[in-house]
């Protein structure tokens, strides 16, 4: 609208205008309306028209456009969790495919396992000699992580004393690390045989003299000179009555060298192989029979079940500084103390009997006792 037209338009209605001029701007009042009707009519068919051509929905708040774009996200949503849920299976399934491969491949198999548990009691009757192990087990995790563990228990006849355990992780079939919380003194730890002592051969025995009969005792004996498993039949075993019908328990602990101690549990017992394959039946034949002769204390017996024992440490050396000490023969050779023991054969210097408190009695002023000492005693 232009300035001339509103300067007409203000005069005509103040009364200002001759009749042409009013005339004239009439005549563009009735323009004004006509194109201001026309232009309204078009908006009201353009509107009409979008409103035939777009879903009623969008009239009322755009819902379907709404519902559409939700079923949008929905599907997004739907996929995204279907692709995590895929990919957590996919990973899953590699992850437990991949650990049985690798355990599979690097584990120790139910054989090899086996032979571990039977070579830790072994060992642990050997540095732990008033422990026997009646349990042992094997855990298995991912990835070739195992888990071999050794119950100890200290009894005396059917009563228990104490009782400890003793645990190595394997990683990829080796022994890394033990998990042992406390170790008991081992016995080269507790016992005093290369440290100059006084005699004591009297009254560890007091104990038992004052013990009420039916108690039943376990001792340690040291002697004053290194004895020959005969010796120890001959001087000790031989003056014992045994009601039992199986052999005394007896414990013999052997010094190599002067140097070093360990006891001499029997070598042909454990298995370090696994015995119920065919192919292995002939390594165990003899077995049955050099046990009987080690508990009728031969000294071949006995000979040879000390070198099975050390070989045994030899080729299980990581093993035995996992369960107890890294540094464990660090500075001994073990091929020398075996070349001893086959020079000199089986030297014990002391030995753990367990029997009647009164039956002990009979070992009581024997000239080869440097001491004695009561372990424990209980009631049977």
């Amino acid at each position: 609208m232009s300035n001339d037209f509103e300067e007409k338009l203000q005069l005509y209605k103040k009364g200002k205008l001759n009749q042409d001029e009013i005339a004239q701007i009439e005549c563009d009042i009735d323009k004004f309306i006509a194109i201001s009707d026309y232009l309204n009519n078009d908006e009201m068919d353009f509107l009409e028209e979008m409103k035939q051509n777009t879903p009623a929905g969008n009239v009322d708040d755009n819902r379907i456009a709404k519902l559409l774009k939700r079923r949008v996200n929905l599907k997004i949503i739907m996929l995204t969790a279907f692709s995590f849920f895929s990919a957590l299976v996919i990973f899953i399934f590699i992850y437990f495919t991949a650990s049985k491969i690798t355990t599979s491949w690097f584990g120790l198999d139910y054989k090899e396992a086996y032979v571990k548990r039977e070579i830790m009691v072994q060992l642990s009757q050997m540095f732990q000699p008033k422990y026997k192990s009646y349990r042992s087990g094997v855990d298995t995790s991912n990835f070739a992580q195992q888990n071999i563990k050794v119950s100890l228990e200290n009894t005396i006849g059917n009563t228990k004393i104490d009782e400890t355990e003793i645990s190595v992780r394997y990683s990829f079939g080796k022994p890394v690390k033990s998990r042992t919380t406390v170790v008991p003194p081992l016995i080269f730890e507790d016992f005093s045989h290369f440290v100059a002592h006084e005699s004591n051969s009297i009254s560890g025995f007091k104990v038992l003299e004052n013990a009420p009969k039916g108690t039943k005792a376990k001792i340690f004996v040291e002697f004053n000179k290194a004895l020959t498993s005969q010796q120890i039949k001959e001087n000790f075993i031989n003056k014992i009555s045994n009601i039992d019908t199986a052999p005394l328990d007896i414990t013999p602990i052997a010094s190599i060298d002067s140097k070093f101690v360990l006891a001499n549990p029997s070598y042909y017992q454990v298995r370090s192989i696994f015995p119920y394959d065919a192919n292995n039946t002939k390594q165990l034949e003899g077995n049955g029979l050099r046990q009987n002769q080690y508990e009728n204390m031969d000294d071949e017996a006995h000979k040879e079940s000390l070198i099975g024992n050390l070989n045994l440490i030899k080729s299980n050396l990581k093993l035995l500084q996992s369960m107890y000490y890294e540094d464990m023969f660090k500075n001994i050779n073990i091929d020398d103390m075996i070349k001893h023991v086959e020079d000199n054969g089986a030297e014990y210097v002391g030995m753990y009997i367990s029997a009647d408190s009164k039956e002990l009695l009979n070992l009581k002023g024997s000239p080869l006792i440097h001491c004695m000492g009561v372990e424990n005693i209980v009631i049977w």
